[in-house]
Parts: structure tokens; C-alpha cells; sequence
């Protein structure tokens, strides 16, 4: 056989060889197809800088089912290798040929810069989006309108002294699922839904939100008829049964008084069920105000976009008074390291720290010791005794000089901040209305350690968490934010990597509104003061007292499910007892603290009491005593 013949077959050989080892191979893993990632940030792409901010990622999947990991991450700062950011992740199921819609809350602080949502499946990256968000920031203040029109444009005009004001106009499907995504919105106007039906978790963020502070506000006229099969029933201060037509319809619209709208106006006829009505024609109401919590739900029986009421020259005032000032914010984020002493004097910590375990023993006490060491000490230091004494007892008692000496060093300089582990303070505020059955819970932590360590924190449901006030004595350091998973609903939030160098002081505060149904019901005479609670709830409420123009009347314990009714003399009650009624030091401190932060309480009447434990499940790893630790929680409900 020739070389060519030689070469030909040996070519052929390896070819078989090749092609029998391919077959023989594993298949290499198929990589997930790519998914289409896009995002709406706040409400039609607005958001308001300093607060909270929904967001909404669509992730379309063309191709096969996979299960997937979503990360979320909102920078903002100055540029650099690893910028300060607010980080959460989820796993999801995307399904074929589907979109999957996943909503977000995140803070959007002042100088917020990008957001980047990375999707993974298998270990790879399918899908990517990259967003600069400074376009989207806005400083002024937002409201919110469910509407089919663009009517309502002309309330831009109120921003004046409280800032810009720009008018929004979000779709049903987009509206938040928890309260927190409505952080950065003073107003939300509902004029009409197209018939459609809002999800029961829309609804119920919006009543939690208005509890924050928020305004509701709903509008007449034709469009009335459907709120209620919108799913607003729970929400709206009247039952709307008809429609009907009045003329000359007075409504306060400002300090000027009552005024009236020309001509015949399309109203909604109503009775109220909840709130007071603030304007009527004959017995029509036409304006309803109800308070709900810290915020309002008011109720307009006309249609504020058409004629008369859109060429009424009170309109504005009208809006004006509704939506009056800024709504405080019930979350912050926070792009900017707080002042040290802002965080030390926080008026609930100080109230914790007048009489903390970490103070120092009592003054009999360290008498006490003090007689029974110079008992000990005083022999050895007079010359006479000391030559009566056997050298044995002098050692021993040399030797238990010693000992209380270095016991009472380890007392005074090793006090409870300088011990080993880390110690955990924390305090809760339980603030309610009578007849609302829904309370705003903020429960602040603050967070010690003798030594550098690293802590987790898990939160039982609870639909905000945010760090408030970390920072190292004696230093400037940056605010570092730990990474946070964050889930609408979610049964558990944790917090990972909550760093703490030695001697550090972290506040961290926790922010929910969960129901809490208790009643106050208070009528004062000139000489007595007749009080009614229900504690609805399943805790015990401890020492608690009714105050009244700043007078407070004991009414003692309140098991749960149990109502108290007492009858008090006004002559016999001081000003005074409202801070004695807190009970321990402790207690009374907080209350004394938070009833400066209130002011003068004139008006309704409002029960002051104390939960025996923490208002929210709270669990930090490496803690010492964090499972027994003492809950410290303030209840306070204001009358109807």
C-alpha cells in the first residue's frame, strides 16, 4: 500500500475515533434563554426623593419554564467601586411565553443614581436592566389620581410655600400592594375605575396608609356609583345609593367660610357611616371627613372636574384645605450619615437609658458594701491590730480586701455596655384611634457591642424595616446600609451582615400597622369624667390611665377581651399623675418622653397604657438574652 493509501486510512481511523467519542460525551448544559427585563419606578415613572419608591419589574421569558433569581439593586452617591445601595432578592417562577410581574419597595434617596435588576437562572445571568434614576427624582410633593381623564392637572397650582406639586395618574393594576410603596405621596384621588376591581391586598395598603398619615380622598357625581363595587367599601365614610341634584350647595372653602356652587350641580346621594359631615345641602351631605389614624378619608358628593364645580373660584381652596401641608413621612430613606447626638437624645432610647440595666446598683447597696469593706480595711490599716493578728487572717483578709476592690472595679467600669455580647435596648409605640382597628407599631432597637462582630436581625411579619441611626463614636463614618430582602406579605424580613465595630451604638427602627382593636369611649362633665374601654385585642394592656386635658385617671389593668367602664371625680385628679401613671421608672420616662415629643394634648381623650412585651417578633443572633429580653411598649389610643 502506498503513503497516500497509508495516510488516507489512518485519517479514517481517527475520524471514527473522534466521532465515537463525541457520541460518548456528555452533552454540554444548555443555557437558559434570555428574558426581556423592563421597570416602572414610582408612579409613571415619578418618584419623590427622600422617601420610599415602588417599583414594578416585568420579566417577559420566551422561552422554556425556569425557576429564577431576581436581584434589585439601587445605588446612589458619589461614583466608585462599591457605592452605597439598598440591595433585595427574590426567587421566582417564570413561566413560558409569560410575563411575570414582580413589585419592589426601595428607598430613593437625594442623590439616588442607578437601579440594576439582574435576573439568573442555573447559575447564569439571562437578563439585565440598567436604569439611571436621577431623571425620575423629583423634590416636590405627589398626588396620586385614579381617573380615565387627565383632570386633574390644574391641583399643580397648590404646591406654593410646601413646594412644587406634581399630579400623577397611575393604573389600577400598578397601585402598591403594601402601604410603604405610597411613602413618597401625599394624596391619592380616586374619581373613577372603569368598573374595575381593585385586588383586597390594593385596598388594604391603602387603609394602612392613610393610618400613616395619608389623604383619601373620593369624588362624586356619576362616577361614585362604582367605588364601592371597586372594591372601596371599606375605605369610603359614606354608603352611596343614587344620584340626584341640588342647587346653591354651601362648602367651606378656606378661613373665609361657607361659599356657595352657582348653578345645579350632579351629586351622589349618600349616608354617612363612618366620620362627620362637614357640609350639606338640606340633609344631603356633600362633604364627609373621616379620620383614620394619622391620615383623613374624605368623601365629595359632586364631580370636581366638570362644570359648575370646575369653574368654581373656591375649587382650589377647597383642594387646599384638604391636602393642607406636607404628610410627614412614615419612612426615610437614608443617603446621608445622621449626627451622633440626634441619635444618642432620641427621646425613646433616653427614656429606656433613665433607669437601664446599665446604670449603676443602688445607693443602699453600694453603702452597703461600702460599710463592709472599711470593716475589712480598717484593721488591717491601724498598726495595733495588725500586731494581734496571725498571719493567716491578715492574708485572708488582705485577700478579700482584694477581691471586693476588684468586685467593685468590675461593677463601676465594666457596666452592662462593656460586657461581653452583644446588648440589645429596645422600646415600642403602639398608636392607635378608638373605632379604627388599626395601629401604627414603630418599635426602636438599639444595638451594643464590646467587640467587632457581625449580627443578623429576622423580623416576623412586618411590611418595613429600616436602619435608622448607625454610626462609630467619635467618628464620620459613612451610613453603610446591610443588605435587606424585602417581600410585600412576606412571613419573614431579614437583615444580613449588620456589622458592629467595638463600642458602636446602632438604632435600628421598625415600622408596621397591624390591627389593634380597642375602644375608647370618654364623656367629661364639669365634675366627673365617665370612661369606657374594650380591649378588643389579645394582650393584656398594664397600668394604663385615661387622659383628659392633661389629667390622668387610672383605670389600672385591662385583660384581654374584657371591657372597663369607671366613673372618676375631677377634683381628686392632678396634672401631675399623667406621668406617675406609667408605673416604674423606666416606664415613666418613655411616657414622659413621648408626651414631650406630642405637646399639649387638649382635645380628645386618649388611653395610656403598656403591653407586657414587644409589639413585633424580633430575633438578633449572637445577643445576649435577645429571646428574654424586657419589651418596653406605650400604648396610646385616642377617643372617637
Amino acid at each position: 500500500m502506498g503513503s497516500r493509501g497509508l495516510l488516507a486510512g489512518l485519517l479514517a481511523r481517527s475520524a471514527c475515533a473522534l466521532a465515537l467519542l463525541s457520541a460518548l460525551a456528555p452533552a454540554p448544559a444548555r443555557a437558559a434563554a434570555a428574558v426581556q427585563v423592563d421597570a416602572l419606578v414610582g408612579f409613571n415613572g415619578t418618584a419623590r426623593e427622600g422617601r420610599f419608591t415602588p417599583i414594578i419589574l416585568s420579566i417577559e421569558n420566551p422561552g422554556a419554564r425556569m425557576r429564577a433569581r431576581v436581584t434589585v439593586t439601587v445605588t446612589w452617591g458619589a461614583r466608585g467601586d462599591q457605592p452605597p445601595g439598598w440591595t433585595i432578592t427574590r426567587d421566582t417562577i417564570l413561566d413560558a411565553g409569560a410575563t411575570r410581574r414582580l413589585p419592589f419597595v426601595t428607598p430613593f434617596p437625594r442623590d439616588v443614581r442607578a437601579l440594576q435588576a439582574v435576573v439568573t437562572a442555573q447559575g447564569a445571568e439571562v437578563g439585565r436592566l440598567d436604569t439611571d434614576l436621577r431623571a425620575l427624582s423629583t423634590p416636590g410633593r405627589i398626588v396620586a389620581a385614579i381617573t380615565s381623564d387627565l383632570s386633574f392637572d390644574g391641583l399643580s397650582a397648590l404646591g406654593g410655600s410646601a413646594g412644587a406639586l406634581r399630579v400623577v395618574y397611575p393604573r389600577l393594576d400598578d397601585l402598591p400592594q403594601t402601604w410603604a410603596g405610597y411613602d413618597g405621596v401625599d394624596a391619592v384621588i380616586v374619581h373613577d375605575t372603569y368598573f374595575q376591581q381593585l385586588r383586597a391586598d390594593q385596598v388594604q395598603a391603602l387603609e394602612r396608609w392613610v393610618v400613616t398619615g395619608g389623604v383619601l380622598v373620593f369624588t362624586g357625581g356619576a362616577a361614585a356609583l362604582q367605588h364601592e363595587p371597586a372594591g372601596f367599601g371599606p375605605l369610603l365614610p359614606v354608603r352611596v345609593t343614587g344620584l340626584t341634584q341640588a342647587s346653591g350647595i354651601p362648602v367651606s372653602a378656606g378661613p373665609g367660610g361657607a361659599r356657595r356652587i352657582p348653578g345645579r350641580v350632579e351629586v351622589a346621594q349618600s349616608t354617612v357611616t363612618r366620620g362627620a359631615a362637614l357640609a350639606s345641602a338640606g340633609t344631603l351631605p356633600v362633604v364627609v371627613r373621616r379620620t383614620l389614624g394619622r391620615g383623613a378619608v374624605w368623601f365629595l358628593a359632586f364631580d370636581p372636574t366638570i362644570p359648575p364645580v370646575s369653574t368654581w373660584d373656591g375649587t382650589l381652596s377647597l383642594w387646599r384645605a384638604i391636602m393642607e401641608g406636607d404628610r410627614l413621612p412614615a419612612l426615610a430613606a437614608a443617603s446621608r450619615s445622621p449626627q451622633p447626638e440626634s441619635a444618642i437624645q432620641d427621646p425613646w432610647i433616653a427614656g429606656l437609658f433613665s433607669a437601664a440595666p446599665a446604670s449603676f446598683p443602688p445607693v443602699t447597696a453600694l453603702l452597703v458594701f461600702l460599710g463592709v469593706y472599711l470593716a475589712v480595711l480598717v484593721p488591717l490599716l491601724v498598726g495595733r491590730t495588725q500586731r494581734r493578728m496571725k498571719g493567716r487572717v491578715r492574708l485572708l483578709l488582705l485577700t478579700v480586701a482584694a477581691t471586693c476592690a476588684c468586685a467593685a472595679a468590675w461593677v463601676v467600669f465594666n457596666r452592662l455596655l462593656f460586657q461581653p455580647g452583644l446588648q440589645v435596648v429596645d422600646a415600642a409605640v403602639v398608636d392607635s384611634r378608638s373605632g379604627d382597628g388599626l395601629a401604627l407599631v414603630t418599635e426602636k432597637v438599639a444595638c451594643f457591642s464590646a467587640a467587632a462582630r457581625e449580627a443578623e436581625v429576622r423580623l416576623g411579619t412586618s411590611s418595613a424595616v429600616l436602619e435608622a441611626a448607625p454610626w462609630r463614636e467619635g467618628s464620620n463614618s459613612p451610613w453603610v446600609q446591610p443588605h435587606l430582602y424585602l417581600e410585600p406579605g412576606a412571613s419573614e424580613t431579614v437583615i444580613h451582615g449588620l456589622d458592629l465595630e467595638r463600642l458602636t451604638f446602632r438604632l435600628l427602627t421598625f415600622q408596621d400597622v397591624e390591627p389593634f382593636p380597642v375602644t375608647v369611649h370618654v364623656q367629661a362633665a364639669d365634675s366627673r369624667v365617665e370612661a369606657a374601654v374594650s380591649n378588643g385585642s389579645a394582650r393584656s394592656l398594664l397600668g394604663c390611665s385615661i387622659v383628659v386635658s392633661g389629667r390622668a385617671y387610672p383605670l389600672g389593668d385591662i385583660a384581654a377581651g374584657a371591657t372597663v367602664r369607671k366613673t372618676f371625680d375631677v377634683s381628686e385628679v392632678t396634672a401631675g399623675d399623667a406621668i406617675a401613671a406609667g408605673g416604674d421608672r423606666r416606664r415613666a420616662a418613655l411616657l414622659s418622653a413621648v408626651e414631650g415629643d406630642q405637646g399639649p394634648r387638649a382635645g380628645p381623650a386618649r388611653l395610656v397604657g403598656w403591653m407586657d412585651g414587644p409589639a413585633l417578633p424580633l430575633w438578633i443572633t449572637d445577643a445576649r438574652a435577645a429571646a428574654g429580653r424586657p419589651g418596653l411598649a406605650l400604648v396610646s389610643v385616642e377617643s372617637e
